[in-house]
């Protein structure tokens, strides 16, 4: 069952996806309020990865070396694989309620989300290759996170994209699809590739040189992962999404202001 702060997002969501609605139809609206991570829900996995990620942080720092973008990994980590945990949670709980939708599946990677990833993964793997006569214990230090964040984005991945289909018909099959895309993003490549520009703060590990191929290699990521993202931000088709508005009624969708 949503709450209410669920459900004035959800409404939020339908409107800025061209399909406004007095009330959604009862199953998208649980459907919907599977995308929101309320503390009270996501605190036992945010705790539980917090202790794991700082005892990854120091082991790191002693096999490898201190540097700025290790922190800033682990806490990547963190935020990944709690949003992860969190969402999955909530659409196990709506599957053992939803018979199998017999149509197809949701849907997979697009293009622009598969290019951001390699960049990331490939770019980021080619720059520490590099380093590695210079600063090896910086460039074996970052190969190790690219790694630790690969595995992350592939278990987040497959787990998404291997769940079942949440949908009792058409409409809310569009809307499932759309969560599907947006839920791929806690995956996201970007966030493999930022955190080595705050090692160009200090310098001090990094090669002459590499604070502007970081920065390019990051901008890269960044802008493909971001053209994914609105790519797949697409409208609704026609369906049922609930019941509908009165005529010529004005509503503000926005995003309430913050207190």
């Amino acid at each position: 069952m949503s709450t209410k702060s669920e459900h004035e997002s959800g409404l939020r969501w339908l409107a800025s996806r061209g399909r406004p609605v007095w009330t959604p139809t009862p199953y998208i609206d649980e459907l919907l309020a599977t995308r929101n991570a309320a503390l009270a829900r996501s605190l036992p996995w945010l705790l539980l990865f917090t202790v794991l990620a700082f005892a990854g942080a120091l082991g790191h720092l002693l096999l490898f070396g201190e540097a700025m973008s290790t922190p800033a990994y682990f806490v990547c980590f963190v935020v990944q694989l709690t949003s992860w945990r969190t969402i999955r949670s909530r659409q196990r709980q709506l599957a053992a309620r939803t018979r199998p939708w017999p149509g197809a599946k949701g849907g997979r990677p697009g293009g622009w989300f598969v290019a951001a990833s390699a960049l990331a993964y490939g770019g980021g793997v080619a720059l520490a290759l590099s380093m590695l006569s210079t600063a090896p214990a910086y460039a074996a230090g970052w190969l190790t996170l690219l790694g630790v964040s690969a595995l992350c984005s592939a278990v987040i991945l497959t787990s998404f994209l291997r769940s079942p289909v949440l949908a009792e018909d058409e409409a809310s099959f569009a809307v499932y699809r759309q969560l599907l895309a947006e839920n791929l993003h806690a995956a996201s490549p970007a966030l493999a590739a930022v955190p080595p520009i705050l090692d160009t703060v200090t310098g001090h590990r990094l090669p002459a040189g590499y604070g502007p191929l970081l920065f390019a290699y990051a901008g890269l990521v960044a802008a493909a992962e971001l053209t994914a993202y609105l790519r797949g931000r697409r409208p609704l088709p026609p369906g049922h999404y609930g019941a509908s508005l009165p005529a010529r009624t004005e509503v503000d969708w926005s995003p309430p202001e913050a207190r």
